[in-house]
């Protein structure tokens, strides 16, 4: 399958590249990043860094769609992954999100985030998008808010309580 690229005024939404492992493998490591979105909230290793880019990858064939790698134009570093995800068990079809702690504070999640909203909305033809989001993430919150997202309920992931924020897409 061949990933659709997207384009924002500061990111390029791309398929993910073998080369993006250091820049994974950076993001995983950090103390603060995983915390909210491993089953064990601890830094990660490389392995697992590669792991996740596969299963990115690798849902865009199973499902047709899938979250991309955020590239920073200006530089053409990796900053992240969001876009349309939906794995087994998940309460619904989600819009997420994840920026290497180095681009935390520049609005990157929001700018991606919003872009696949509208990709999930006029492409995908979703009704509506979900984002679990750990209670305590407070800057994953304030960036489903600006999306227009509200609180719907609460979710169990891996024996934990996560918040379900969603929105009807218009």
């Amino acid at each position: 399958m061949i990933i659709p690229r997207l384009e924002t005024e500061r990111l390029r939404l791309r398929e993910f590249r073998e080369s993006d492992i250091d820049a994974m493998a950076t993001i995983f490591a950090d103390e603060d990043v995983p915390r909210f979105i491993t089953p064990n909230g601890q830094p990660q290793d490389r392995e697992f860094a590669w792991r996740v880019m596969t299963n990115l990858t690798g849902h865009w064939t199973l499902r047709g769609f899938g979250m991309w790698a955020l590239e920073e134009k200006a530089t053409g570093r990796l900053v992240g992954y969001a876009g349309p995800n939906f794995p087994e068990t998940w309460p619904g079809q989600e819009i997420g999100w994840t920026v290497g702690r180095d681009f935390w504070g520049k609005g990157y999640a929001s700018e991606a985030a919003r872009k696949a909203l509208i990709y999930a909305r006029d492409t995908l033809k979703w009704p509506r998008v979900i984002h679990v989001i750990d209670p305590a993430n407070l800057r994953s919150i304030a960036v489903a808010e600006r999306l227009g997202s509200k609180r719907e309920g609460e979710w169990a992931w891996n024996g934990k309580p996560i918040h379900v924020y969603g929105q009807d897409l218009k």
